[in-house]
């Protein structure tokens, strides 16, 4: 570094920066280390007088968006500092293009002296042939370095998403990061009691918004008051107001969580690169999905039942804060259609019935109606009968060994997997000797196209069948005695007297109206129910056999 002898004074700004995710835990790269540094170099040159301190702390060097960094730019551009001030090139920036903007073009046209005391680099001491030369290389090696710190944190984190650890910030509402494993979530009771509420209360028919004036009339705590309360900083993207209340979004964000059952889903955005901070979103075949991560606040079930309620028509009549029993649920048997709910007033009553939405539109449908009444009554009648149908299978298997039955089922369709799988295999080296058979001149190319069309084909149909067998050795081994939760959920409300909104949208996937005002319930779980029964009966016969 050369000297210089000239007595203009200098107002220097010593820029320091330390970031998080390019491995600088150095001492001498820490913020007091760097510091200390540029300070010791001032009292050796009189003519540089400290004007500011700049700090990025927690910022990368890829870019040059830091609050700090545009602070000391406003300082340049009002005349306020005149000189900054670097440890060495890679604390100004890691990106080769941009640093070298402006230590070579920027910055000399500004006036602005700029130092970089561990690089020996002075750009009031004037430019030499060996400055043109180290300068942009030390650049370019920072911004290599930069990239491949980059790429090491994203493995990291990928692997971590992969084995189940979770990688937030901080932990979901309901949860607590595990004092001895940070990438571990925990159960924190207090709030995941209030989880549970939130889903119970979907279940019985509330909206979101009726879901948050109940909490903030009973005074719980929003999840960010929450985090604030134990003591958490953090930003947030979302509005926030001075004192946060629960709104319908919050509780919405909640209810569509499957975090609450065990499941992490992580890696569901990216950056293109480590220079561009735009995220983006990736295809859901990419997303880190790892199911028993952690404890489950909420069963699956319930949280499959509040997706659906949440999926359905939630319109309600005026003055209630519930949805209607049947919301979204009713349809016509004829055209499909919905069943609209009316009320229509007669003298001091109101009647209320269902019609045709179709026949109501444009009568493209027949005008036929059910009175709420009515149908309330017969889908009750058939859910009871349903159930009991369901608790009388259950208890019936739970007395039948049907295992070699299973057992057999499998073998049956593993054999012709295999079976299936060869017949790919074969396909696939015929396909790979087309090839070698045109350049041998064995076929001609109108033949070869003819033949790799053909073969394609074949193995894209092999591989459809090799699919639906593999679904169905997994469908025969998850219907087995020791997978019949679904039941459960049906014998919990054996001696049910009144219809209920969760029992409605638990158990029930749609109801038919018939012109002839007949009505088809139609049950979730019917094909488990129907492949028990199946399995029931083979297993009947073999025993008689």
């Amino acid at each position: 570094m050369q000297n210089n002898t000239e007595t203009k004074v200098w107002n220097a700004t010593l820029y320091l920066r330390l970031s998080r995710d390019d491995g600088d835990k150095e001492e001498s790269n820490s913020i007091t280390g760097q510091r200390e540094l540029l300070r010791d170099f001032i009292r050796t040159r009189p003519e540089l007088r400290e004007y500011a301190v700049r700090i990025d702390d927690g910022f990368t060097g890829s870019n040059f968006d830091r609050p700090s960094f545009k602070k000391m730019l406003e300082d340049v551009k009002a005349g306020r500092t005149n000189c900054i001030i670097v440890k060495d090139l890679s604390r100004f920036g890691r990106n080769y293009l941009d640093a070298g903007e402006y230590i070579e073009k920027i910055f000399p046209f500004l006036g602005v002296r700029f130092i970089a005391v561990n690089d020996n680099y002075d750009s009031f001491g004037g430019k030499n042939a060996s400055d043109e030369l180290v300068i942009p290389f030390k650049n370019l090696i920072n911004e290599a370095y930069c990239r491949d710190i980059s790429v090491k944190v994203r493995t990291q984190l990928e692997v971590k998403r992969k084995s189940g650890q979770y990688i937030g910030a901080f932990a979901v509402y309901g949860y607590l990061k595990d004092e001895a494993n940070k990438n571990h979530l925990i159960v924190d009771e207090y709030a995941a009691d209030i989880v549970r509420d939130i889903f119970s209360w979907k279940l019985e028919g509330m909206s979101p918004q009726d879901i948050a004036s109940r909490l903030n009339h009973n005074g719980v705590l929003s999840p960010m008051e929450y985090k604030k309360s134990l003591g958490m900083k953090f930003a947030t993207s979302f509005k926030a107001n001075p004192q946060a209340a629960w709104s319908a979004n919050a509780v919405l964000r909640i209810l569509k969580n499957p975090v609450y059952t065990g499941i992490l889903i992580q890696g569901k955005e990216t950056t293109p690169s480590y220079k561009v901070r735009k995220r983006v979103t990736k295809p859901e075949s990419e997303w880190a999905i790892v199911s028993d991560a952690h404890e489950a606040i909420i069963e699956r079930r319930d949280f499959d039942s509040v997706q659906k309620a949440l999926s359905l028509d939630t319109r309600r009549s005026p003055g209630d804060s519930a949805v209607q029993l049947f919301s979204g649920m009713v349809f016509c048997g004829e055209c499909g259609a919905n069943m609209v709910r009316k009320t229509v007033p007669s003298g001091n009553k109101k009647y209320v019935y269902y019609v045709c939405a179709a026949h109501k539109q444009d009568k493209s449908c027949s005008p036929h109606r059910m009175r709420d009444e009515a149908l309330e009554q017969l889908v009750l009648d058939t859910v009871k009968q349903y159930i009991r149908d369901v608790v009388d299978l259950d208890d019936i298997l739970a007395m039948t060994d049907t295992a070699p039955l299973r057992t057999a089922e499998v073998q049956k369709v593993q054999r012709q997997l295999d079976k299936k799988r060869s017949e790919y295999e074969r396909l696939q080296k015929l396909l790979m000797s087309l090839y070698e058979n045109l350049a041998d001149g064995i076929i001609d190319r109108e033949e070869y196209v003819k033949l790799k069309q053909n073969y394609a084909g074949r193995c894209a149909e092999c591989e459809k069948q090799m699919e639906t067998l593999q679904e169905t050795i997994t469908q025969i081994k998850e219907h087995g005695g020791e997978h019949r939760e679904w039941m459960a959920q049906f014998r919990e409300h054996l001696n049910i007297t009144e219809l209920e909104r969760s029992i409605v949208v638990a158990l029930i996937d749609r109801i038919l109206i018939y012109k002839d005002n007949r009505v088809e319930v139609r049950f979730r779980f019917a094909d488990e129910f129907a492949w028990q029964t199946d399995i029931l009966r083979r297993s009947q016969i073999r025993e008689v056999v």
